[in-house]
C-alpha cells in the first residue's frame, strides 16, 4: 500500500512539474511572461467592461504616501511601498496587495483588497483586509467618469471615502477622506501617489 501511494505521489509531482513547465513555456511564445515571473492576468472577454477602469492598473505600482497630521500638515511616510494589481475570479475581478518594505528590505504584504463590478446595479462590491486590523472591511463603489469612488466603514468601523483619480497609464492619484458629520462634509486624511 505505502508502494502505490509513493507512485501516485510521484505521478502527481511529476504533472505539476510538467504542467508548470509547460505554461511558461506558452506565456513566454505568447510575449505574456512577466518580467518578475507574477501573472496579473487578464480581463476575460465576458466580464462587464466597466472593469477595466481599475483592471488597467493590472501591474506593480511604486506608491508614495502622505498623511495629514493633526496641525493639517501633510507627512510623506519614508517606507517604501508597492500596489500590486492582477486579475482573479477569471478574469472577472481584480485583487490587489498594499506591500511594504521592512527594515532588512524585505517585502511584507500588509493588506489586500478583491474588487469585482456588478453591472446590474452598475456599481463595485469591495472588501478589504490587513493583517493589523484583522477584520474585513467593506465598501461599494462607482465609476464616475476617469475616477473610481468608494464609499463604505473601515476596519475601526468610521465611514470614509476613497476615490482613485488622475488615472493615466503610468500613474494615478488616490485619497482617502472622513466625515465627521454623517457625509455632509469629508476632510482629505491620505494621499497616495502612484508610478509604474
Amino acid at each position: 500500500m505505502n508502494f502505490i501511494n509513493n507512485i501516485y505521489l510521484l505521478i502527481i509531482v511529476a504533472s505539476i512539474i510538467f504542467l508548470s513547465c509547460r505554461t511558461q513555456e506558452d506565456d513566454s511564445k505568447n510575449g505574456t511572461a512577466e518580467v518578475n515571473k507574477f501573472d496579473f492576468g487578464q480581463l476575460n472577454p465576458d466580464a462587464p467592461i466597466e472593469t477595466q477602469l481599475l483592471g488597467q492598473f493590472a501591474g506593480l505600482w511604486a506608491a508614495r504616501q502622505s498623511i495629514r497630521q493633526q496641525d493639517g500638515s501633510w507627512s510623506d511616510q519614508k517606507k517604501s511601498s508597492l500596489w500590486r494589481w492582477y486579475y482573479i475570479l477569471d478574469g472577472h475581478a481584480l485583487q490587489d496587495d498594499w506591500i511594504t518594505m521592512d527594515s532588512l528590505n524585505q517585502q511584507q504584504v500588509v493588506g489586500t483588497n478583491i474588487r469585482i463590478y456588478n453591472a446590474d446595479e452598475n456599481r463595485w462590491y469591495m472588501s478589504w483586509i490587513d493583517k493589523t486590523n484583522r477584520k474585513l472591511a467593506t465598501f461599494t463603489a462607482i465609476n464616475d467618469g476617469d475616477k473610481v469612488i468608494m464609499d463604505g466603514t473601515n476596519a475601526k468601523g468610521r465611514r470614509v471615502r476613497n476615490t482613485f483619480y488622475n488615472i493615466k497609464p503610468n500613474e494615478f492619484d488616490w485619497k482617502q477622506e472622513w466625515t465627521f458629520d454623517e457625509g455632509n462634509s469629508w476632510v482629505e486624511v491620505t494621499k497616495i501617489h502612484c508610478e509604474k
